[in-house]
């Protein structure tokens, strides 16, 4: 089985390195140039289903990058919600929300901003989705477009659970092949880098 995980390509807010999960934003200029870097890589690669999130930014980068493709959107593969601080900038979060930041800051896994979606809720859906997919795909070639948050997890889950999450990245533009054969796993990243961006989107 091999998985080919890719990260949406650049938004604005990205740009602008706002937190944003939820919000349904579409892809940049950029963001669209990585997608077709991607495109002229995969071209020639088979693939059996292509999977994407349900936002925007996802579905657009996988139009592009599979183009005689038709994506399956799973809500579950969406980036985690950010609350209220969806939008904001880390220094606006930290003038805006200063106790809540120092807290989040100080235990991230744990402590929920404001109107947020609780770590262990995400880190569940993902991980139930993407043994899901393991399941019913055995043998198949998937390819799965999401959001930096939502890859970490599956790194974790599929790969390397000691990972850490903070350090686990998914540049735009670039996908980390995940190869499973019974309990063998085994990853590695292809393409160029083409920004360096790793804030949550």
């Amino acid at each position: 089985m091999k998985i080919y995980l890719m990260r949406h390509g650049e938004t604005d807010l990205n740009k602008k390195r706002c937190f944003y999960g939820s919000l349904d934003v579409s892809i940049n200029q950029r963001g669209k140039e990585q997608a077709l870097v991607l495109e002229n890589q995969m071209r020639d690669i088979p693939i059996d289903r292509v999977y994407v999130s349900s936002l925007r930014r996802s579905q657009e980068t996988a139009q592009l990058v599979f183009p005689i493709h038709h994506p399956i959107p799973l809500k579950n593969m969406d980036e985690k919600g950010f609350g209220l601080w969806e939008g904001l900038t880390a220094d606006q979060i930290q003038e805006q929300f200063p106790l809540e930041w120092e807290a989040w800051l100080a235990a991230p896994f744990t402590y929920r901003p404001p109107e947020a979606e609780a770590f262990r809720d995400f880190q569940d859906r993902v991980w139930t989705e993407t043994d899901r997919l393991v399941k019913v795909h055995p043998g198949q070639s998937l390819a799965l477009v999401a959001h930096l948050g939502v890859l970490r997890l599956i790194y974790q889950r599929l790969v390397d659970p000691s990972a850490l999450f903070w350090d686990i990245d998914f540049p735009q533009g670039t996908m980390t092949v995940v190869e499973k054969e019974g309990t063998d796993v085994t990853a590695y990243l292809l393409g160029k880098e083409v920004v360096d961006d790793k804030n949550n989107s």
